[in-house]
């Protein structure tokens, strides 16, 4: 069974274990734990947790990050920005999320896409822009699948709003 659990600060190695699969930078996701130490890793996830809970800085929108399990093991991360701000409406969207290496190319790219869209329609965002790199055909082809419409194109980046 496949659901989103969202972060807490008691998640512990199994977590730790699936970040060490997603690069740092994943095709525009940033996985800022992904090289910690164990320790290091406690320390990103207590801080992850409190912007989840309202502790910004001036630059953050209001997130809500979740892990992607199947059954009881975490397959991938994901986040859900509330709004966007100019920064973050030029450059990327609402979504991001990536799938462990040991487990791409199985279908779970779709599904947490699928679960996050379900969620932005829970919190009220009701039209919903994600951003994919030009060269991640996986993540287009996800995308559009989940009834993303292209939008516009930078030079990196395509951009799609999925209307729930």
């Amino acid at each position: 069974m496949l659901y989103l659990k969202k972060i807490s600060p008691n998640d512990d190695v199994d977590i730790y274990d699936m970040l060490q699969e997603i690069l740092p930078n994943d095709n525009g996701f940033h996985n800022k734990a992904c090289g910690m130490t164990y320790d290091e890793f406690k320390v990103w996830l207590e801080k992850e947790y409190s912007v989840d809970n309202g502790n910004l800085e001036s630059w953050m929108v209001p997130q809500t990050s979740y892990w992607l399990y199947e059954d009881e093991r975490p397959i991938g991360y994901g986040r859900i920005r509330h709004c966007l701000n100019d920064n973050l409406e030029r450059t990327s969207g609402h979504i991001g999320y990536a799938i462990r290496m040991s487990e791409r190319g199985k279908g779970y790219g779709n599904k947490i896409l699928s679960l996050l869209l379900d969620e932005c329609k829970k919190i009220g965002i009701m039209k919903v822009q994600i951003g994919a790199n030009l060269n991640n055909i996986a993540s287009n082809k996800i995308i559009v699948k989940n009834d993303g419409i292209l939008f516009k194109t930078s030079e990196s980046k395509n951009f799609y709003y999925v209307e729930l």
